[in-house]
């Protein structure tokens, strides 16, 4: 039996303004229209589609951010679908279509195209605490981030005695900051009762300290938006990228990076840690070691054993235990 097909609008949104592409019917003509990015065009737009007799739709669109944060929540809150999605997908669907010319208004087309095509999964808005831990845990790394950058303007040398007193103030002035906010991160946690949960969950396996834990919350949550590891290892790019073709390709596995950059410098640290402290991941390791596996090798893969780790400590609500081998084998 043939699904009744979904109005699929695609919406291109920038700071001031959002174009979106409508397609009431499976081929059908393709309607564009641009609004505000505010309330009051929100409200517009809901009215545009009541003038084309469309009462449910599904609306797609990438991940730009506070500026499609506030429509997306909006569009959910009025009864529809909304997905999220990744830029490269959109990138490479307009290849597929051989575009050559860039705009809002294409764009908008593009990314409803492929929402009819594929029709991606709906997105769900985190908690409002966990968005909290999310904001505050970038704006730190950010800050450690200039912190770095200037100690390393102190340590090029030939600074003016003024310029360098500014400069330390600066460093000790954003230090105070991030301590602060992460003291901020962790009372959110406090006050939460399944994020303190799963924060406990997650600093007891040995080498995921408090800043693995408090990105894992802000980045991937308690783990409800997936449900196998997999999953969580894509969205973190941390599965290997293969480069084969014929006799002539074959290049060596990579990291995919296409996903969480966050997560994956929040784990390269605790990754090290893990090898010296975790009997587990330490024989883990050895085996690749034996196996012929280059150092960089063995960390990114030790990387992605914790990152299942951490997800089936919080999915499984068991704390973690050494003796508990084939959890990382």
């Amino acid at each position: 039996m043939r699904r009744r097909f979904v109005p699929v609008i695609g919406i291109d949104i920038s700071k001031d303004k959002f174009d979106v592409c409508l397609i009431k019917s499976e081929g059908g003509k393709e309607l564009y229209n641009k609004f505000e990015n505010s309330e009051d065009g929100f409200e517009a737009f809901l009215s545009w589609i009541g003038v084309h007799k469309v009462r449910k739709f599904h609306a797609c669109l990438e991940p730009t951010g506070r500026y499609g944060q506030a429509l997306a929540e909006f569009i959910r809150e009025a009864g529809h679908a909304v997905s999220m999605i990744n830029a490269y997908q959109i990138k490479g669907f307009a290849i597929s279509e051989l575009k050559r010319s860039k705009s809002d208004k294409l764009d908008a087309g593009i990314i409803a195209r492929f929402g009819v095509a594929h029709r991606p999964e709906s997105w769900h808005p985190t908690s409002p605490n966990i968005k909290e831990v999310q904001e505050l845990g970038r704006y730190v790394d950010s800050l450690k981030c200039m912190i770095t950058q200037e100690k390393n303007r102190l340590s090029a040398g030939a600074v003016h005695d003024a310029v360098r007193t500014a400069v330390e103030q600066h460093i000790e002035s954003m230090k105070e900051t991030v301590v602060r906010l992460e003291k901020q991160m962790k009372h959110v946690v406090a006050s939460d009762q399944e994020l303190k949960r799963c924060f406990d969950l997650l600093t007891s396996i040995v080498g995921i300290g408090d800043v693995a834990a408090l990105a894992f919350l802000g980045e991937i949550g308690t783990g409800e938006r997936f449900v196998h590891t997999r999953q969580v290892e894509t969205y973190c790019g941390l599965i290997p990228k293969t480069r084969q073709s014929g006799s002539s390709v074959n290049g060596k596995a990579r990291l995919s990076k296409v996903g969480n950059s966050r997560m994956r410098r929040a784990l390269y640290m605790p990754a090290l840690s893990a090898l010296q402290a975790n009997p587990a991941i330490r024989t883990f390791a050895e085996r690749l070691v034996k196996a012929g596996k280059p150092p960089k090798v063995v960390i990114c893969a030790t990387m992605r054993k914790l990152l299942r780790v951490m997800f089936a400590i919080v999915k499984s609500g068991r704390h973690y235990d050494l003796q508990y081998l084939p959890m990382v084998n």
